[in-house]
């Protein structure tokens, strides 16, 4: 993208989220009520509604992006057929042609990719490409109503990457008939497949969804969310020792869970991934403590200034768990500018962060 006449130090990459909810979608997924995720009834965004959300997402930012990319969400977009594909991508086009966004991506179904639906997308600047995997368990997805198997997304996987796309690979935790084993068991086939990226997402139950109904009637129960953020923790940390980078952990309030009355119950929480960062931090400094054989009181931690937030967790939550476990009466948090964001100081002893 040509840069925009500053020379601003660029920031983080920009997506621009432009949502087809459950559009493309021939499967009514058990968890899904994408109405609910998006806030966003079903209709296929017009040529005037794509280039107003555009060009408001493009004055919003202070800061020059390092990448800019326009993205289309919450449906499957390789299954909305090719006049529908053709027009939405043909909208976006001119924002990539006046330089002011640099590609264009999309998240679709795994059994949406064939050859012929991308030789569709040639000529187009399409870079991204994102797989609703959810699980690579066919008993997992047959009790989710996903439509779809488990070999599908190997095959997807492959031929994207043939193709030279970029490819993310989304999965669920807490779904009907998963359990911890499973979900490490789908980290380990989606690691096999090598993606550029992967995120997390923990399965909620949200009004008029197929789950609903069975979390009503004692059906379904959904995972804790202290239960589900020690889960997520290990599968981030399996995916960064494959060096997968997890873009997306957890759903936040920009995802359109904030109405009244959508979410009514699941391990939701508006800092997600915090708390699971907050959790390896709390992890790391534990194990440190544990083996010395008297910690010092008042204990002291050096950090990074922009860990401060993880080694204290959300609400200070972390200082008061290392206060109890280890009978601390004091633990003072100093700052240094100099340090690695991946060391800590715990009293005299560094600590490298997993």
């Amino acid at each position: 993208m040509t840069p925009r006449g500053d020379t601003t130090p660029a920031g983080r990459p920009l997506i621009i989220p432009l949502f087809i909810p459950h559009m493309g979608c021939p499967h009514q997924c058990i968890f899904c009520n994408q109405q609910s995720i998006t806030g966003k009834s079903v209709q296929t965004p017009s040529r005037d509604q794509i280039h107003r959300e555009v060009n408001r997402f493009l004055k919003y930012g202070k800061k020059r992006p390092s990448t800019t990319q326009i993205s289309f969400f919450g449906g499957s977009f390789l299954g909305l057929g090719k006049t529908t594909i053709l027009s939405l991508l043909e909208a976006a086009i001119p924002f990539v042609q006046e330089a002011d966004v640099d590609s264009i991506r999309f998240s679709t179904r795994p059994d949406t990719v064939t050859p012929e639906m991308l030789d569709l997308l040639n000529g187009f600047p399409v870079s991204t490409v994102e797989l609703g995997v959810q699980s690579m368990n066919d008993p997992v997805l047959d009790a989710a109503g996903r439509g779809h198997r488990a070999a599908d997304t190997v095959a997807a996987t492959a031929l994207l990457k043939k193709r030279g796309y970029q490819v993310g690979l989304q999965m669920m935790v807490g779904l009907p008939e998963d359990d911890d084993d499973g979900a490490m068991e789908t980290a380990c086939r989606i690691a096999a497949l090598q993606p550029d990226f992967v995120r997390i997402y923990p399965t909620l139950v949200l009004k008029g969804s197929p789950l609903a109904s069975r979390f009503l009637s004692g059906r379904y129960h959904p995972m804790g969310l202290a239960a589900c953020v020690t889960l997520v923790k290990r599968l981030y940390l399996f995916f960064k020792t494959h060096h997968i980078p997890v873009v997306r952990m957890g759903l936040q309030a920009s995802d359109g869970l904030t109405r009244a009355g959508d979410f009514i119950a699941g391990p939701y929480h508006p800092a997600f991934g915090h708390l699971v960062h907050g959790e390896i931090v709390l992890d790391a400094i534990s194990s440190a403590l544990g083996r010395m054989e008297n910690p010092p009181d008042p204990l002291t931690i050096t950090v990074h200034p922009t860990m401060v937030s993880r080694v204290q967790g959300l609400n200070k939550n972390n200082l008061r768990h290392l206060k109890h476990a280890f009978d601390l009466k004091k633990i003072a948090l100093l700052q240094n500018a100099n340090q690695d964001q991946n060391h800590l100081m715990v009293a005299d002893r560094q600590v490298t962060l997993p």
